[in-house]
């Protein structure tokens, strides 16, 4: 098969896999049917009650009970729904109420079509890889010819998406970029991040133009890109901005958790909650499992005060620390308890930890973690950002090189001591020693893995990378002789 065969045939194969999952049943729905009926074969029977939940209402049940607000105008823009790809909701008084209309004709996508410029680019959205094409946009310019292809493609008109008759064509023709290196496509990436923020502001601006509203909800998959919903408030009409710590599919467990109560205590409203750490805590003996790997505590801790001196210690001599404590986050995000942390002052520091503790591409950046009260002295148009779910520009002379992007943003974690008090401590305590409230913080796994889960986790990471210093619970360790330098 000819070079240009195979990169139809692939991308025939993605445009498959994408277009699967609009059906109304899946091979969970099946498996589960067929389980059903084996049992009452076997003479049990099941008290399971299995229940379906809108898939765009999950997605706002979740960011609208995980916000502060008692009155917001509530949008879900993801791939593909219910037969569409946007929904824009009420809440209020603790009520949801869908205030346009789905229809089953309109297949436009702006999450669709932002994939398909990933997939052009180089990377594999089914992997999730839109993350790379963000932080690749950063050291582009805009492509004049190719904006003039792309931006006529997706229209917005009296609150719906549509496709423009040469649509197909425009992502055919952009198609054929993908066989160049990555790097050679950044005008590319750079010109689907202006158009992907040009329809997504055009939107939310007709949106609040038909319904009005100083605080929004954002939330679904096109929520998770953090450059675009850094820009939002001085793009839209909107005052104030929520979008939730898993505003993707996996965030849609607990929306469908919340309609379930809803459904079994009819008339009351769901419990409201804002805090991200809803994960796993490391599992018990941590000392003697770690034993079998030639692990002896350096530090054992007492109190958060003494853990939280000894690590800023480390940081500030320059160490790179992994840290494995309390309930992991849920979401996308490292938030502090599943983070790798680091001196963000430190020039070299982000190609280290590219090349050597998360091995992944040079042009990947990293999130400062900030004392929230800070905030308004580093970066302009300051806002509070609990889940680095946007990106916001560095004040002139503020940003330490190890967390300043190319284009002079961070994508930013706001941190509070009632929301994560270690963390807070870690940051106060950094910057005691050397004057700098922000910690650079990433997630603590490498490229292609999730977040560390458990103990083996951690330390698999930790003795196969460049990390200096393993935090485990209130315990630190070294590598040993043998492994060290």
């Amino acid at each position: 098969m000819r070079p240009r065969e195979q990169e139809a045939e692939l991308w025939r194969a993605w445009m498959l896999r994408h277009a699967l999952y609009r059906a109304p049943s899946s091979v969970a729905d099946l498996l589960l049917n067929l389980e059903l009926r084996l049992r009452e074969q076997r003479g049990f029977r099941s008290r399971v009650r299995k229940r379906a939940w809108n898939h765009h209402l999950c997605h706002a049940m979740t960011a609208c009970f995980s916000s502060p607000f008692d009155e917001a105008l509530c949008v879900v823009m993801d791939g593909m729904g219910e037969g569409s790809s946007t929904a824009v909701y009420s809440f209020r008084a603790g009520k949801l109420a869908r205030l346009d209309r789905p229809s089953m004709a309109n297949l436009a996508s702006l999450g669709h079509f932002y994939s398909q410029l990933c997939f052009a680019a180089g990377f594999d959205p089914a992997a999730g890889e839109e993350w790379k094409m963000m932080g690749l946009a950063a050291y582009g310019t805009l492509d004049a010819g190719l904006y003039r292809i792309l931006r006529p493609a997706l229209m917005v008109s009296e609150g719906r998406l549509s496709f423009s008759r040469g649509y197909t064509a425009a992502i055919e023709q952009v198609q054929q970029l993908r066989r160049r290196p990555a790097m050679a496509n950044a005008d590319m990436a750079f010109t689907a991040q202006r158009v992907f923020e040009e329809v997504l502001f055009e939107f939310l601006i007709g949106a609040h133009r038909k319904w009005g509203g100083e605080n929004l909800i954002f939330t679904g998959g096109c929520a998770l890109n953090s450059s675009a919903n850094g820009k939002i408030l001085s793009s839209t009409p909107f005052r104030v901005l929520h979008v939730p710590m898993a505003p993707g599919d996996d965030g849609n467990a607990i929306g469908a958790a919340l309609l379930g109560w809803q459904a079994a205590h009819p008339g009351r409203v769901p419990p409201r909650f804002s805090t991200p750490y809803l994960g796993s805590e490391l599992a018990g003996g941590t000392l003697d499992r770690l034993r079998r790997f030639g692990l002896e505590p350096c530090f054992s801790a007492e109190t958060d005060g003494q853990l939280a001196d000894f690590v800023a210690d480390a940081l500030a001599g320059g160490a790179i620390v992994g840290l494995a404590r309390g309930r992991a986050e849920f979401g996308h995000r490292a938030l502090g308890t599943r983070s790798i942390l680091a001196d963000p002052r430190s020039p070299g520091i982000r190609d280290r930890i590219n090349a050597s503790v998360k091995f992944r591409e040079e042009f990947r950046p990293f999130a400062p973690s900030i004392l929230h009260e800070c905030g308004p002295g580093y970066f302009q148009d300051y806002a509070a950002s609990p889940y680095m779910e946007r990106t916001l520009t560095w004040r002139p002379g503020c940003a330490p090189p190890g967390v300043c992007h190319v284009d002079g943003t961070g994508r930013l974690q706001s941190v509070t001591e009632s929301a994560n008090p270690f963390l807070y401590q870690l940051i106060s305590a950094f910057r005691h020693r050397t004057g700098m409230p922000i910690l650079l913080n990433t997630s603590f796994n490498v490229m292609g893995r999730p977040m560390v889960h458990d103990v083996e986790d951690a330390v698999g990471v930790f003795l196969t990378s460049d990390i200096d210093l393993l935090v485990l619970d209130d315990r630190a360790f070294r590598k040993p002789p043998r492994l060290a330098g």
